[in-house]
């Protein structure tokens, strides 16, 4: 599947066995392909990066890292930091445009969510190794109001002011509107429009994705 013919070596990723019983099986039918190591964690997964060469990395998003989280933002920086020109392309389940425009910013090249992988992970590996970035349909719409410029790779794409942080922050550990206000000596009508106007930056509409935001960017 490589441009010029030669084999493409690639390296999965991901701690689900079903999962990636299912990409070998999606690679298995395609020529000039080959799994040349596979990983279970983060860590795992930047040791072998360190000693197997590559052309393609398809990774998990949500793997145990350092500390045992799921830190998927942390080690896809570390990942562009340590291989910059290595194509990667992110399997995930996360549906969180606030994440989506992270991982884009983190230096990403595909975005796939497994639920889609069956029908785009091909799609995905065609494109990225052809020097374009792909991103499954089901995330098009996270990105379709971004700038198409994206932000400087390992930023925060949505600027959050710095109180409108300290509520996602606390919101995230568990506090109330009502607590929050407590804490911060801030009415209860000032933070729930603190918290309504970060959701509305990130892009995010339910607490889940809030919480999702507020883990991977390192605010609990």
């Amino acid at each position: 599947m490589s441009p010029t013919g030669e084999i493409t070596r690639i390296v999965i990723a991901d701690d689900h066995p079903v999962v990636m019983l299912g990409v070998r099986a999606l690679l298995k039918g395609l020529g000039n392909v080959e799994v040349v190591a596979e990983a279970n964690s983060g860590g795992e997964l930047l040791s072998v990066l360190g000693s197997e060469p590559c052309d393609l990395l398809i990774t998990d998003f949500s793997m145990p890292y350092e500390d045992g989280s799921g830190d998927g933002l942390s080690l896809l920086k570390r990942l562009r930091r340590d291989h910059p020109k290595l194509p990667i392309i992110v399997l995930t389940m996360v549906h969180n445009p606030a994440l989506t425009r992270g991982m884009l910013a983190a230096g990403v090249n595909g975005l796939v969510g497994k639920v889609a992988m069956m029908k785009e992970l091909l799609l995905a590996i065609g494109a990225v190794l052809n020097g374009r970035t792909y991103i499954c349909e089901a995330m098009r719409e996270h990105v379709a109001d971004w700038s198409a410029a994206p932000p400087e790779s390992g930023t925060d794409p949505a600027v959050l002011s710095q109180r409108e942080a300290e509520v996602v922050r606390l919101y995230a550990q568990g506090l109330t509107v009502t607590q929050i206000a407590e804490h911060l000596h801030r009415s209860v009508k000032t933070v729930s429009q603190q918290k309504n106007d970060a959701m509305r930056k990130l892009g995010v509409t339910s607490n889940t994705q809030l919480f999702e935001y507020a883990r991977a960017y390192g605010l609990l």
